[in-house]
């Protein structure tokens, strides 16, 4: 049989998939959504620090910020 230029042979079409239990499925299903939770929740966990990291640097550069320009005010009233 030709079909697009290529032969293709008679007989079966791919792989029939083995017979798997189905208990077993489920329980592997389950068992990859309890994995994918866990990493979700780990993944979260570590946006959540790198956020609060983040905030918290935020805060000290603004304090510093406050310090240096009440500094230079102290300056310029001096000067």
């Amino acid at each position: 049989k030709v079909v697009g230029g290529k032969v293709k042979k008679p007989g079966k079409r791919g792989r029939k998939p083995a017979k798997i239990d189905l208990k077993a499925k489920l329980e592997r299903s389950r068992q990859s959504a309890r994995e994918c939770r866990a990493r979700k929740k780990l993944r979260y966990q570590y946006l959540e620090e790198l956020v609060s990291s983040r905030e918290r640097a935020i805060c000290a550069l603004r304090e510093e910020l406050e310090m240096d320009i009440d500094a230079r005010a102290a300056t310029k009233a001096v000067l």
